[in-house]
């Protein structure tokens, strides 16, 4: 038989709805309230490293990008226990929103963005935490990033009708900076000139939220310390930490605390936007060309652009000329000031300009000759006075020491003016020398001339020395076939040569019957000019005892022959040398005279 109480209500649906009012009572009144709370923030400086080779770091050494970064601390069990049970019946919730303002004065720069978003209700399981990580800014070069100052706002609310996540999104949506890396999937720079081009750069207005209606809302707002310090004695990056907790409260229990992570501000450091780094760690520019540089992509406001166009459409007021005559000195070099100036107040660093600037310049025969390697220019044909007309055009309306510095670091060969004093001294010391080559030379090739025996031997008396001894002179025969023994009745003449006087070797010289001689040049071996010592070549009458002729080697000291060796002109590679370098000095030995022979 079922029951009526006094309502019409069965008395079991009666009890029934007794113990819901009773459980939803009881639940209300142990419905937890949850909020997001901030401890203060927590800055330890670390010195930014100086690049190879430098003893500090220079505000143009690196670029800055400042970031903004969750970690979670979360217990991968704290939601092991998630009934919620008595969630339905609970009414309203919290928010809380991290907000970083970023401004930077010198920049024009100033943006708002969203660090993380928190909602929760009563129940345990019901809450969302939105954090990711930020690109606060876009790669600035140091001296530009480190006047940039980093606000942040904490505000929490237990308003219904205040979306702290909707406005979040929509300070994130109104002053969105992409997130940017580096050559291949965009560059960013931010530079005085730039305005307009990377991002939105005037005063941002905040999503206008509605006034609270019975809520509690608190806001803190503080500064952080500088992320990226510069100094006159170096640089350092300053992360700092936020340790991130939730805070449950009750009116029957404590309150407790539930660690949920950090929030890290930090900048990342790189010496390149447009450039591989090498193994120690600077910039590689080698094995590139302008027209790849060219095609770098910039990420702007309006998408992907190359540099190229990117440079062409800035508004600097000195508008480089991009397609100059790139054989005409002075217009190069103007234009190369023009795009130096350019390219540092649109925000390049000193890596990345003068990577460009080499490029730029390399379509141009006399940067190749300024840059010309000091090996090519010993070994072959210059002269000193032309040397000193390739140093005269190294650009130096454009370009100063330091950056030729620069360009070395990257792995570029190119020739500081340290190099070109080097250059210089051995140019000096190489026409000395040719000097005293060409002296001696003079003087062997006229007592050679010379048709009458005795006169040839008075001429070569004072040239020959030997141990001291003037008159006298190691003779080296190199041929083998010569027949040197038999012409001056000696016993076989050893590999290391014979000491003959200037009378025998006059005899040699005689029977030779030289009919052309060449002027000397320097001997060389393996790459090297060998020191104080010179060949000839000498063609021979059909007469004489060498057909065809031969080559004659020679070393001095003093200005007196203290050697002589008849060799084939191929010895010491000497037939190539020529082959490749017929002028050294004042000297030319025409290759056609070492095929005949």
């Amino acid at each position: 038989m079922i029951s009526f109480n006094h309502s019409g209500l069965p008395v079991a649906a009666m009890r029934h709805l007794v113990v819901l009012i009773l459980a939803a009572t009881l639940l209300t009144a142990c419905a937890t309230t949850r909020e997001l709370n901030i401890a203060h923030p927590i800055s330890k400086p670390i010195p930014l490293p100086a690049l190879a080779g430098s003893r500090s770091v220079d505000g143009d050494d690196y670029y800055v990008q400042f970031v903004s970064e969750f970690e979670s601390q979360a217990g991968g069990d704290s939601k092991s226990d998630c009934r919620d049970f008595g969630g339905g019946y609970a009414k309203g919730g919290t928010q809380s929103l991290l907000l970083f303002q970023i401004r930077n004065e010198p920049l024009h720069f100033s943006r708002e963005a969203p660090g993380l978003a928190f909602q929760a209700q009563a129940g345990h399981c019901q809450m969302s935490l939105e954090a990711k990580k930020v690109y606060l800014t876009p790669w600035m070069r140091l001296d530009l990033g480190k006047d940039t100052q980093i606000d942040y706002s904490f505000i929490s609310s237990n308003d219904a009708g205040f979306d702290l996540g909707k406005i979040g999104s929509d300070v994130n949506t109104a002053s969105n900076v992409l997130a940017l890396t580096g050559v291949g999937t965009g560059v960013a720079l931010v530079g005085k000139l730039a305005s307009g081009l990377m991002v939105n750069t005037g005063k941002q207005q905040a999503a206008q939220a509605p006034k609270p209606e019975g809520g509690k809302r608190r806001q803190e707002t503080r500064t952080l310390p500088p992320v990226v310090s510069l100094g006159t004695t170096g640089a350092s990056l300053n992360p700092a930490r936020f340790d991130v907790f939730e805070l449950a409260e009750s009116k029957l229990a404590s309150a407790k605390t539930e660690p949920l992570g950090e929030v890290r501000v930090y900048a990342d450091a790189k010496p390149s936007l447009l450039l591989k780094t090498a193994a120690n760690g600077l910039p590689d520019a080698r094995d590139l060309s302008l027209e790849e540089l060219w095609r770098s992509q910039i990420q702007t406001g309006k998408g992907l652009t190359g540099l190229q166009p990117f440079i062409a459409q800035s508004e600097h007021p000195e508008h480089p000329n991009l397609q100059p005559d790139w054989n005409h000195y002075h217009e190069l070099e103007t234009a190369c000031r023009k795009l130096k100036i350019a390219l540092k107040d649109l925000g390049f660093n000193r890596f990345d300009r003068n990577a460009v600037l080499y490029y730029f310049l390399d379509k141009n025969p006399d940067w190749k000759n300024y840059n010309v390697a000091a090996q090519s220019l010993m070994s072959g044909e210059s002269r000193y006075n032309q040397a000193r007309e390739f140093r005269g055009k190294g650009f130096g309306g454009c370009l100063i020491p330091e950056d030729y510095e620069t360009m070395k670091a990257m792995g570029l060969t190119v020739n500081g003016a340290q190099d070109w004093e080097n250059m210089a001294k051995q140019m000096q010391e190489k026409e000395s020398y040719i000097a005293a080559i060409r002296s001696v030379e003079r003087q062997l090739s006229a007592a050679i001339r010379n048709a009458n025996s005795n006169e040839m031997e008075h001429q070569l008396f004072p040239l020959i020395v030997n141990d001291g001894n003037a008159g006298k002179v190691l003779l080296q025969d190199r041929l083998g076939n010569f027949g040197l023994e038999k012409l001056l009745n000696l016993p076989a003449v050893p590999g290391e040569g014979v000491v003959v006087s200037a009378a025998q070797l006059a005899q040699v010289f005689a029977s030779l019957k030289v009919a052309e001689l060449s002027c000397a040049h320097p001997a060389f071996e393996q790459g090297k000019p060998m020191r104080n010592v010179a060949i000839l070549v000498f063609a021979t009458g059909p007469e004489g005892a060498l057909a065809k002729g031969g080559a004659l080697e020679y070393e001095f000291d003093g200005g007196r022959i203290v050697r002589l060796a008849i060799q084939s002109p191929a010895f010491r590679d000497f037939k190539q040398d020529v082959a490749s370098h017929p002028e050294i000095g004042d000297c030319r030995i025409d290759p056609a005279l070492l095929q005949r022979l």
